[in-house]
């Protein structure tokens, strides 16, 4: 079985460090398609889902190595808002338990030790494709 996220994993610190290093050029890639700044709030979470909604029918379409940017930006922007949101969470990477189901993605770490992967996270809104799923997983974890 192929695995979709594998073009977004990461096989060591130093790369999700460089990865992290660019997440503003990313994400200012994917805020210049969009129709307007989303802001960086939990309700930009609305926009930025509005966006993906819009521009896939699905995860399929989303996960298309030409589609690789603009998923990469959305992950980040979901992460970062919940880094600015969800108190002392912060991005991290597990590199060391293969059987975690984020495995060498970014993920967002909270405080209590949870754990969430905004690349799932927007793939999941777009096979949910219901406005504002997205934020009320955001806000589940505040």
């Amino acid at each position: 079985m192929s695995d979709p996220f594998h073009a977004f994993e990461f096989a060591t610190r130093e790369d999700f460090q460089v990865w992290l290093a660019s997440d503003v050029e990313a994400r200012d890639e994917l805020y210049a398609l969009m129709p307007g700044d989303p802001g960086r709030d939990i309700d930009s979470l609305d926009a930025v889902e509005a966006f993906l909604l819009a521009r896939y029918r699905g995860p399929d379409e989303a996960l298309k190595p030409s589609e690789h940017a603009v998923l990469d930006g959305v992950a980040r922007h979901i992460g970062l808002v919940m880094v600015l949101a969800l108190g002392e969470a912060s991005w991290a990477i597990d590199l060391d338990d293969p059987d975690n189901a984020y495995y060498r993605l970014p993920l967002v770490r909270m405080e209590d030790g949870a754990e969430e992967c905004p690349l799932s996270l927007a793939t999941a809104a777009l096979d949910r494709r219901q406005p504002g799923w997205l934020r009320g997983v955001v806000q589940s974890y505040a």
